[in-house]
Order: structure tokens, then sequence, then C-alpha cells
């Protein structure tokens, strides 16, 4: 095969699509044409980039201690003994304590204990995730060894790089085949050898089997009969078992197409490079077409697997560059990197939507190096290393004078993606997230409406995103994280929403204002449900609109907020919410009372005390308790205020204040008007009027002030 690929006179044919548009108006697959390779490394570096990598080595300064470093790690471990698990590794998702719902803390290889009740689990699939680590260390140890000996040349990196790869080739095809539902299930298209998943091997063979390959292909490491069990007994077999799972609109497929590109290339056979691209409904060209908002955001919903993806098509589009193709071209994936930066929180955070954990701007800096040499885009800069890296040294990148890192300041909707950012100039400098976005599949939430709120640099109103130790099997996943009711919006009838997407009407904003206004009317059966935010520099105005003209409802509105408690005195007696629907048991610490009157709850976070006022519309039950963040032992404060009938209104603002300040919103109040709404806020002595009219128009006025006005969506 590697004659097909790498002989003198061989040329790629033009990509099959080539002169047709694909994903993005403007872009066409290219035509591509390789040039013979003579020498490895051919895809993990260019011979360029491996020469800069050895001068820094040889010379002095930074730049050399970065390219010492990497063979100094490698000298750590190279003389001890290489071992290999009995069988394949295992999803973490299995590490959880089935009673307590928590990640469990290794003992030993076959010893694993609840941090919490102190149980201990042994055998499968426990052993397996501890495997599943041990597997991840050779390769990680290979690729590092296998780095070490392009730089310096010394055989003594080869030769164990080479050990791992051969022992991985006499094992693969023996290790059982086995799937992420259960060790003792192996059927399914979606299962590995090595790996449980097929997107797990994917990784596993673009980022480390395929470039120690490319690093180590010529040494003395390995003979003719080496590269033949490599290639026909451990990379040719992960292509074809990753292939035959066909995952689509899916991370999953990202991955592949990485992998199937690089494996192709390592082991010459172009069948798998045109797969990566073209193949239908599968590739690169189609992914990018069909698995992206037109703002740039992955269809997931997530930052979390926004950036996962984007790892992905960074290896993919590295491989192709070093092949002499140009993928980066593309123009969604431009908007990739720079559609996080429009989404900044206060203190650089991203919203936590999704089954994500905690996604930050700075991932940008980790995947932005490849970027910045083709778009050399200023904006990238301040989120680029400040020192030299392996990869800035490779791609020949000058460390510059750093810009000061770029922070929206502006208001901004995202129409396609289904979100609102909020910002607004003043002390706290309020910052919030708001998504009415299109259900983001297995890793989205059922989350319409709701909202995340930051101020002074930190984190205030919580979405809670997935458990920090992917619990994703257990009943806390489906009950609480991916549920409505750890959302800051209202749950009916204790029951969360349909896989839905919501439907904006307005947005407008300036430095100091900022409005949206969203529908969403599917979530529940025969309810409407319309919730406009409103930011100021000082607090967030939130008001729900519930309409049931056929049926009563129990509405649950919820709001989640940072802090050490939540103090409430309307809300004094001890509550048991057990009889109460899947996921409200994870509220815990509960206090209940009730109210005709406004109900005002502080929420403790250390030198800032956040308050929430909810303005009174008949009677309503009060609940003050906490539930899971990052875990089950994470717990995060919060507030339910409930309501039955056939559609209620709900009116709140949330206010933050530092030190020993008070809050400056002493009354609220509304009233109904022409199918509008009126809500007047006095905050410290001037009134503040929001004003939504039937026609969804909005005046903001501050005294007799109008500071912002605003006509309906698309109006």
């Amino acid at each position: 095969m590697r004659e097909r690929l790498f002989a003198a006179s061989w040329l790629l044919a033009q990509c099959m699509f080539a002169g047709m548009t694909l994903g993005a108006e403007g872009w066409t697959a290219p035509t591509v044409r390789l040039p013979a390779v003579e020498r490895h490394p051919a895809i993990a570096c260019t011979l360029e980039e491996l020469a800069r990598l050895r001068a820094a080595y040889k010379g002095a300064g930074p730049a050399h201690r970065v390219a010492a470093d990497v063979v100094a790690a490698v000298d750590k471990f190279l003389k001890e003994p290489v071992t290999f698990p009995p069988r394949g590794g295992q999803h973490n998702q299995w590490y959880q304590c089935d009673k307590c719902e928590l990640g469990l803390e290794t003992v030993s290889d076959t010893q694993h204990r609840c941090p919490k009740c102190g149980k201990i689990y042994t055998g499968e699939p426990y052993d397996d995730v501890v495997f599943k680590r041990h597997h991840s260390r050779n390769l990680s140890q290979m690729r590092q060894a296998a780095w070490a000996y392009a730089i310096t040349g010394d055989r003594k990196y080869a030769d164990y790089a080479a050990k791992i790869l051969l022992g991985y080739a006499d094992r693969y095809l023996k290790y059982p085949y086995h799937t992420n539902s259960a060790a003792t299930q192996p059927k399914g298209l979606s299962g590995g050898h090595i790996d449980e998943q097929t997107l797990g091997e994917a990784t596993a063979l673009s980022r480390q089997i395929a470039p120690a390959y490319d690093l180590i292909h010529d040494s003395a490491a390995l003979s003719d009969a080496d590269r033949k069990a490599i290639e026909e007994q451990l990379i040719l077999p992960m292509l074809k078992n990753l292939d035959k799972h066909k995952a689509g609109k899916s991370n999953w497929q990202t991955w592949h197409n990485a992998a199937m590109l690089w494996g192709g290339a390592v082991i010459g056979d172009e069948a798998w490079i045109r797969k990566a691209i073209e193949q239908p409904g599968q590739g690169f060209a189609f992914q990018m077409g069909a698995c992206l908002s037109e703002e740039g955001m992955w269809y997931e919903n997530s930052w979390g697997y926004h950036f996962y993806t984007l790892d992905a098509l960074v290896e993919t589009c590295e491989g192709a560059r070093r092949l002499g193709i140009d993928l980066w071209g593309h123009p969604n994936l431009k908007k990739m990197f720079f559609l996080p930066i429009r989404y900044a929180m206060a203190n650089g955070s991203l919203p936590r939507f999704g089954d994500d954990v905690n996604a930050s701007t700075q991932r940008i800096g980790s995947l932005g190096e490849p970027a910045y040499l083709v778009y050399r885009e200023p904006l990238l800069v301040p989120y680029l290393s400040k020192t030299p890296t392996l990869e800035n040294i490779m791609l020949g990148r000058t460390i510059e004078s750093q810009a000061p890192e770029h922070k929206p300041s502006a208001s901004e909707v995202m129409p396609s993606a289904g979100h609102a950012i909020l910002r607004t100039a003043g002390p706290a400098g309020l910052t919030a997230a708001f998504t009415f976005s299109p259900y983001g599949g297995g890793h989205g939430h059922y989350d319409k409406l709701s909202f995340v709120l930051f101020g002074y640099q930190r984190e205030l109103a919580v979405d809670p995103g997935r458990a920090a130790s992917q619990a994703y099997r257990l009943p806390i996943h489906k009950h609480w994280y991916k549920a409505t009711i750890s959302h800051n919006t209202v749950v009916i009838d204790g029951q969360s929403q349909d896989p839905v997407a919501g439907a904006l009407r307005l947005f407008a904003g300036n430095d100091q204002h900022a409005a949206v206004v969203a529908d969403c009317d599917t979530a529940y059966k025969g309810v409407a449900h319309r919730r406009l935010l409103v930011m100021t520099p000082t607090y967030l105005l939130v008001f729900d609109r519930l309409d049931s003209p056929d049926k009563e409802h129990q509405f649950d509105w919820l709001y989640h907020n940072r802090g050490s408690e939540a103090r409430c005195d309307a809300a004094r007696k001890q509550a048991d919410l057990s009889a109460e629907p899947s996921g409200y048991q994870y509220i815990q610490n509960t206090k209940q009372g009730a109210s005709d009157g406004p109900v005002r709850i502080a929420f403790l976070d250390g030198p800032v005390t956040t308050h929430l006022t909810v303005v009174a519309d008949g009677p309503t039950q009060v609940v003050i308790g906490d539930g899971p963040g990052s875990s089950i032992l994470d717990r995060v404060p919060l507030a339910m205020i409930r309501r039955t009938g056939r559609g209620t209104r709900f009116v709140a603002v949330i206010e933050p204040v530092t030190g020993g300040e008070k809050r400056s919103v002493s009354s609220v109040a509304w009233r109904e008007e022409n199918g509008g709404a009126t809500i007047e806020i006095m905050s410290g002595p001037v009134v503040e009027s929001v004003r939504l009219a039937g026609d969804l128009a909005i005046e903001i006025r501050s005294g007799q002030k109008t500071v912002l006005t605003s006509r309906p969506a698309g109006v």
C-alpha cells in the first residue's frame, strides 16, 4: 500500500467534490497534489518544523529549555519496564458508587473506594477503568519518546516507542472487543479492543499511534517486518473498526475522520484520506456544513464539546496541511475559533451549557497556535502562550509583546446558536448568558429559557453542567444535571422539558442596558412561556409569563446561585421533598414557607452577597436549600418559588453587592396592560421602569430618561 501513496510518481486524484461548494458558500474541496515522500516524518511535522525543534534543542535560552524538557521527561521513565493491561479499558462513567452517585477513589488497580460511604468495588468494569489509564499512559509515553527521538536522533528513544507500538500490534486483536455499555456486553458497532469506544480508539490513533509511528518510521528501531506488523495488525484493524461505526453528525465522527486521515497517511492508503474529507454524510466537508450554527457553534451547544470537536478538527487540518491539502480555508472552521470570545463571561469563563465542566476562553490558546499561523488574526494573540512551547517553536511563531486580553463589551445575540449575551458597564461587570438554543442531542440539556450570571469576577447564577466524574449512566445525570430542575428556568408539574428549541422575539442593547425576549411554547404541552431578561449596570430583571388556558399546573421557578447558603425570612420550617418527582430528592438542607407578599432571598458568598427579590402574584410557596454542583458533595444554594393555576407571572430582580454594602433595589412592582407589562424598580433614589408592549416593543426608562428602546427581533 505504501507504494500507492509515496512513490515518486504518486499523484492523489482530485478530491471527489472539487469545484463543488461544500458546507459553506464560497468554499470548495481543494484540488490536491501530494509530492513524493522520500523520508519520514511525513504528517507529524514537516522537515522544516522538525529542523526548528532540533535547532532549539541544540541552542540556548527558553526555546532550548522547552525542547530539553521533552527529552528530560522521557529520561525519567525510559528505564521503567513497559507493562500492558490484560484487556482493554472502560469508560469513566462506570467508576462511580451506585449508592452515593459519586466518583470512586483508586486504592489499587483492583480496589476502588467510594469517598463517601467507603464501599470497596473490585473486578469488572471498575478495574477496566484503571486499565484504561494504564493504556493512556503507555500511549502518551510512547508519543513522548518518539518526539525525543525526532529531536535528538538518539535510538534509545525510538526503541522505547517501538516496544510499545509492537506490543499493541501483538495484542490489539487479541484483546476482547467490548463497548462502553458494560465490559460483559460486547455487542454493538461503537466498541473497540484497546478502548471501549471507536471514539477513544480514533483519538489514540490520530494523536498518539500514527504520530509516534511516523516519527520513528525510518529509525533502526524498526525492521520491515516490524513496520508490516504495526500497519497490518494495529493501524489497519483500528481503521476498519472505527469505519464500521458511521456516526455522521457527531463529535465521534470528527475524531474518526482525524484518525482516517492520519492512519491513512502513515500506512500509505489514500482511500482513508479521501474518506476523512469526502465521505458523504460523514467526512470533514459534510460536518463543516451540517454540524455548526451560522455563528460557528458546534450543534451540541456545549463549550466542552465545541472544544473537544475543535481538537479533532485541528488534528485533521494540520495533518492535511502537511500532506499539501488545505482544509483550514473553510470559513466555518475559522468561526469556531473566534466565537468563544464573544461568549466570555466576566471572569473569562464560558457559560456551562450542556454537558460541560469549566470551559474557558483560555482553551482558545491551547488550540490557537496553528490557527494563528493560518489566520494571522491579532485577536488570537492575547490567548496564545507568552512563552515558547513545543508547538509554537515548531510552527515558527515569534513570541510577540502581548496585547491586552480582548474582553467583549457589547451585548449581542447569536440567533442560530440560540444564545444572547448581556453585558453592561458598571462596577460589578455583570454578564449574563441566556439560552433558547436548539436541543443539543445526547450532550444537550432540557434548559430552554435558562440563564447564567457572572459578576465581580465570579460565577453567580449557576448551570451545573455535568458531574466532574462523568456520571452519565447514573440517575443523577438524567434527573439532575440534564434535567430542567438544575437550571435557572421554570419547571412545570415537576417534570423536565421536552427536547425542543425556543424562539427569539426581541433583542436590544447598549453599554448601560440590554434586553432579550424569547418564547418556548413547546417545552410543556399546552403551556406558553415567555421570558424577558433586562440587564442594568447593577441588577438583572427576570420576567416570566406562563399561560395554560385549558389546565391547571404547578409552576416551580428555580434559581441556583453560588455561595455558602441561601437565607429567606419567609422560609423557616424544615421542608420534606421526598414525595416530589424524580430530581427533587437531590435538593437538601431545605426550608420552606409561604408568602402573599414579595419574597427576598440572600445568597451569601464571601465578599459578594446576591439579593433576589420576587414580586407577589398570589399565594406563593418558597423553598430554599442546595443542590449538586460538580458532584453530590459540591452544594450550590438555590431558591424555588412555587405557584399553581392556569398561568402565573414571575417578576424577579437579582442584585449582587460587595462587602457591607446594602442592596439598592428597595421595591419592585408590576402591572399588566394591553397585552404587555410594565415593571417599576426602585433602585436607590431612582425609579427605573421597563415597559414590554404586546407587540414586543420595549422601552426602558431611568427616572425621566429613556435609556433603551427596541422593536421585535427581525423588525
